[in-house]
């Protein structure tokens, strides 16, 4: 089976918990998500990019339907690592490199979220790196860990995209939002607490502060440790 996974990442700058994630979309089920997410866009009349800044209350109705685009495509699933960015130890484990760091993570959330008999696409949010080549090295290191374990490269390829042209990474974008706020605790916006609340109601839980079991398929929300007697190591 084919799938195309469409990542972004949310709480960068700083914040206490730091989220990396997005969905996992089956090649043949695509189609039928794009023209869900077309129907909202035509629906509210949204030309504008979708992103987590922008929910307003002016904008909640538009944004609830958006997000439940992701519950009404039952093939579509979530994932994301959360962070404690109070446990990272850049100069020891990173070589005081946080863009470094950063790709670890990411690592670490794509290569064991993959199964062997599978091939996948990695399109990430556009984003400015210092080393060009960190998603080529990215593609090298989750199929390295693959090679080793099953002797297979399913990661067939990585490659940004501008989120802006991107509905996929754009609902992924809200999505990741949505838990980071729950994550760090915010309560600054009503609109985005009800988002928040709605998208917790879809799940069945009363919180998106939650963390699940690794077998979780529809949502799977990996709260990273570091191993044990290290402080910092991915």
């Amino acid at each position: 089976m084919r799938y195309n996974l469409y990542c972004d990442e949310s709480s960068i700058g700083g914040e206490r918990f730091m989220l990396i994630g997005g969905l996992w979309v089956p090649v043949d089920n695509e189609s039928n998500a794009r023209a869900l997410l077309a129907q909202v866009r035509s629906q509210h009349n949204l030309g504008a990019e979708m992103k987590w800044t922008k929910v307003s209350e002016n904008m909640l109705p538009s944004y609830k339907d958006f997000v439940d685009v992701f519950f009404t495509e039952p093939s579509l699933a979530f994932k994301c690592i959360v962070i404690d960015t109070k446990l990272l130890d850049y100069k020891t484990f990173h070589k005081g490199d946080e863009e470094l760091g950063f790709y670890k993570f990411y690592y670490q959330l794509i290569s064991r979220n993959l199964f062997p008999e599978n091939l996948y696409r990695l399109f990430t949010d556009e984003r400015s790196n210092r080393k060009s080549t960190r998603l080529e090295v990215l593609k090298i290191t989750v199929n390295r860990w693959w090679k080793k374990r099953n002797n297979v490269e399913p990661l067939r390829s990585v490659e940004p995209r501008r989120s802006h042209d991107e509905d996929l990474i754009q609902l992924a974008d809200v999505m990741l939002g949505a838990f980071a706020y729950a994550w760090n605790g915010y309560k600054t916006s009503e609109a985005k607490l009800a988002l928040v609340s709605h998208i917790a109601a879809r799940l069945g839980t009363t919180t998106l502060r939650i963390a699940t079991r690794p077998t979780s398929r529809k949502v799977n929300i990996w709260k990273w440790q570091p191993a044990p007697n290290k402080k910092d190591a991915p």
